[in-house]
């Protein structure tokens, strides 16, 4: 078995497919896994010891050549598509697992004439199509952020099911400690000091908060634990430095440049904390076990693409609307709303759970009211939760989004095991860092969100019953033209879905997955496209129906 795992965006996106190759590799032991990077993932793909061959891929050479107006250069970037399409097929891989999910690397792997591929594929007529429930789901949860609480490497994990250990994998090597202290002793940095590392960069300028902040919360740092700030990132990032260093002169040890990745990795495992934006730095921080504090400022969601693994802390000013793929809410202006006292709450709640093991929300206070404070721990459901640090009164969001998560998980299949006894569980660990929510708030919840969804769950059975009907006509050897009428009433009921769901907010994640389920159909036989159909309203009155139990199992939790 010859296996391929394709990963082409960022460095942090391979280190977040780490825990899926683990799980193929538990699939299939004997196989030959091959992963598929661009040259930033390299480092981080050649100290996964379960992958076999790296094979490093730039996309960004061949696409400026054809957007030259040039046509050599046109002949040049054909010559070279065609050269790596011909170096995959000559692999001969058997499986393939996509989790970049653009038409590109969808395109590719059909050109490279792989058999079996798992995440975004071509159809046999060139359809852009996603292959795999869990695929679906995490291409359909970025348009309804509110109510998504998995992170992304809990999703990609289970593209294969079985019992993928839930941690990132980063091999740190003897030879890298030693290159990591020999560094911090030509610094002067003492052996036993209180390393803070900082990652200023990032790789939108929204994204990144303040230098500023940052250099007022390293003085901060300094006074609360003596602690020796480094600031790390590569050469191109010193200019943030020489900023930061303006700010604070003489604090920090600015270090751009000068490690290589693994070398990076080695420095974190030394690091009491790293106080970063959303960059790879993080998730190699939370690979090698050091406690990550995330300020999450601009266009970034947490909860999707923060830390993996148990005790990191995120701080985001509070927002009313989470967005969606298209639109995130927060811009510039975010950089500077998060104080440097509020990212010290950050650093002090990861630096608690690393000497208790526990998350312990404290009281709410009003100097903390404008942010929100997450600290990660593995739920009793086997995936990461985001367990609120101070404590508030549950919301209806906090309520719908705890439901959407126990019935995506029982749906799609989770961990697998005494699902019932787990979630009741993870029920009683998320309603203990609450406060509230009383009796009264919970049963008009219970009436508004059971009445959305079993009128739900009434749309999906019509049209299951339709969808029969159109079955029963197609096996029969009816007309096209009655078959047409009957598909012409089933998208009238998507309309009325569709507007269902605009009247009722709660129920659009699962009207938005059956939607693109149907856009997603491959094939022109119309009894195959007619039984997907059928399988597609079963599943949304399954779903909906699921999650109006997993609702009462909330509320009487709850009670």
């Amino acid at each position: 078995m010859r296996i391929l795992v394709l990963q082409t965006t960022r460095m942090g996106d391979v280190l977040q497919t780490s825990p899926l190759i683990r799980g193929i590799r538990e699939r299939y032991p004997d196989a030959h896994i091959a992963v598929l990077v661009r040259r930033m993932g390299r480092a981080v793909a050649e100290r996964h010891p379960d992958i076999d061959e790296v094979i490093v891929y730039e996309e960004d050479e061949l696409f400026l050549d054809l957007r030259a107006n040039d046509s050599e250069r046109l002949l040049r970037a054909y010559d070279l598509a065609e050269e790596r399409i011909r170096a995959l097929r000559e692999e001969g891989f058997d499986l393939a697992y996509n989790v970049t999910h653009s038409i590109a690397s969808a395109m590719l792997l059909k050109l490279a004439g792989i058999p079996k591929v798992v995440g975004a594929h071509l159809s046999d007529e060139g359809q852009f199509v996603l292959r795999g429930a869990w695929t679906t789901y995490f291409f359909t949860s970025i348009f309804h952020r509110e109510y998504n609480d998995l992170n992304l490497c809990d999703i990609s994990r289970h593209f294969e099911p079985g019992v993928s250990p839930p941690r990132l994998v980063f091999e740190v090597r003897d030879a890298d400690r030693a290159a990591a202290d020999a560094l911090l002793e030509r610094r002067g940095v003492p052996r036993d000091a209180f390393l803070v590392c900082m990652q200023l960069g990032a790789s939108e300028e929204n994204k990144r908060w303040s230098e500023a902040h940052f250099a007022r919360l390293a003085r901060l740092l300094r006074d609360r634990y003596q602690a020796r700030i480094l600031l790390v990132g590569v050469r191109e990032e010193a200019v943030l430095g020489e900023v930061f260093e303006g700010h604070a002169p003489g604090l920090a040890v600015p270090l751009y440049g000068e490690t290589t990745i693994p070398e990076l990795g080695a420095l974190l495992e030394r690091a009491r904390v790293l106080v970063t934006n959303d960059t790879g730095t993080m998730h190699i921080a939370a690979a090698v076990n050091c406690p990550v504090a995330l300020v999450s400022v601009g266009h970034v969601h947490y909860r999707e693409t923060g830390p993996y693994g148990e005790g990191h802390c995120a701080v985001e000013w509070r927002r009313d609307n989470l967005g969606t793929g298209h639109e995130v809410p927060g811009g510039l202006d975010e950089r500077e709303l998060v104080q440097p006292e509020h990212a010290l709450r950050a650093v002090e709640c990861a630096l608690r759970f690393r000497e208790t093991g526990r998350v312990e929300p404290v009281a709410d206070m009003p100097e903390l009211a404008p942010i929100d404070l997450y600290v990660t721990c593995f739920a009793p459901d086997g995936c990461l939760e985001y367990y609120p640090a101070l404590r508030r009164p549950m919301t209806q969001r906090d309520f719908l989004r705890c439901a959407y998560r126990l019935m995506w998980l029982d749906h799609l299949g989770g961990e697998g095991r005494n699902v019932e006894a787990q979630q009741r569980e993870s029920i009683q660990r998320l309603l203990r860092c609450h406060d509230g929510p009383d009796a009264e708030a919970v049963r008009a919840w219970m009436r508004e969100l059971d009445g959305d969804f079993e009128g739900l769950a009434q749309l999906a059975q019509r049209g299951v019953g339709a969808t029969d009907g159109l079955l029963d006509h197609l096996r029969g050897g009816g007309g096209m033209a009655k078959a047409k009428d009957l598909v012409a009433a089933l998208m009238a009921l998507d309309e009325e879905m569709r507007i269902h769901s605009e009247l009722h907010p709660p129920c659009r994640p699962l009207i938005g997955i059956a939607r693109f389920e149907r856009d997603n159909l491959e094939g022109a036989d119309p009894l195959v496209l007619a039984e997907a159909t059928l399988a597609i309203y079963q599943a949304c009155r399954d779903r909906a129906d699921l999650l109006r139990r997993k609702l009462e199992l909330i509320a009487e939790s709850r009670a």
